[in-house]
């Protein structure tokens, strides 16, 4: 597969969810300056806030039809500054995933997810590493790819996503230390709990943590977790400042972007290691 064209598609799959799956008739009770209001968005890889609504024009003519939406989308740094912005009334909504919407609602009680009744899209996430780390890379794809035949991955996400309790925290994994290996650094984000998640003391942990610590001992490599916003995933890797991003989403049902318009250069992603749905939060 092209993975050029695979990560740039991301951004289709992210904005189709926003147009399709998250847009609609307005719900009974939304104001009009309600409806007026931007959608919030973690920032892309490499295509700017700009970038980004230009292509939601274009896809709203493609699929849907004239004048019957007028979004705007919004980018935000982290998942903290846009859920307040949701919670002080400055978005309508913000563009996540089930899982992460699950998490959020449980913590926050004015939060509920918006139904349209659109389109369902789904992303899959895979790690980024600069395309100079291709055995690396090499290592992690046989590495996932043993994790999906042996049932690990499957665990994994019944333990730390789909099975956690009612506002339970995932449990606390411990990366494994290997005598006389080397190091890798790890750039995570927290901003999808619970698939990528940080702790309030600036600990990782959650599912991201327990497949990490499983691609450590498998490759035996040590982990370093270098926390970092999901705007400053691009310039992390091509700087330098870490080895690998712990998550890049890329579309599992498709998409039509051209192969570069989301792609920094220098940059290639893994084999995907899991997938969810893009949904919109909003408030009751």
């Amino acid at each position: 597969m092209n993975i050029k064209k695979y990560l740039g598609t991301a951004l289709a799959c992210v904005l189709l969810g926003a147009v399709l799956a998250g847009c609609g008739g307005e719900e009974k009770g939304k104001t009009a300056e309600n409806k007026d209001l931007p959608i919030g968005v973690l920032a892309h890889l490499n295509a700017s806030e700009e970038q980004y609504n230009e292509f939601a024009k274009q896809a709203e003519k493609q699929y849907s039809k004239p004048g019957q939406f007028a979004h705007k989308f919004i980018y935000y740094d982290n998942l903290n500054a846009m859920e307040m912005a949701l919670s002080a009334g400055k978005i309508k909504e913000m563009s996540t995933y089930k899982s992460v919407a699950d998490y959020l609602i449980m913590r926050n009680g004015e939060f509920v997810i918006s139904d349209h009744g659109g389109r369902v899209l789904a992303d899959a996430f895979c790690c980024a590493l600069s395309a100079q780390e291709s055995e690396l890379k090499a290592q992690f794809d046989q590495v996932i790819d043993d994790m999906k035949k042996d049932g690990t991955l499957k665990a994994l996400a019944d333990t730390y996503i789909t099975g956690l309790k009612d506002g339970a925290e995932p449990p606390a994994v411990e990366l494994p230390r290997l005598d006389g290996a080397g190091t890798i650094k790890v750039g995570v984000t927290g901003d999808l709990p619970p698939l990528d998640l940080v702790l309030p003391d600036g600990k990782a942990a959650g599912f991201s943590t327990a497949v990490l610590a499983e691609l450590s001992r498998r490759v035996g490599k040590n982990v370093e977790i270098v926390n970092i916003d999901s705007a400053a995933r691009a310039s992390a890797l091509t700087s330098g400042k870490v080895d690998v991003v712990f998550w890049v989403a890329v579309p599992a049902d498709g998409g039509f972007l051209p192969g570069n318009a989301d792609t920094p250069q220098g940059i290639v992603v893994t084999k995907p290691y899991y997938e969810d749905v893009i949904v919109h939060v909003t408030k009751k």
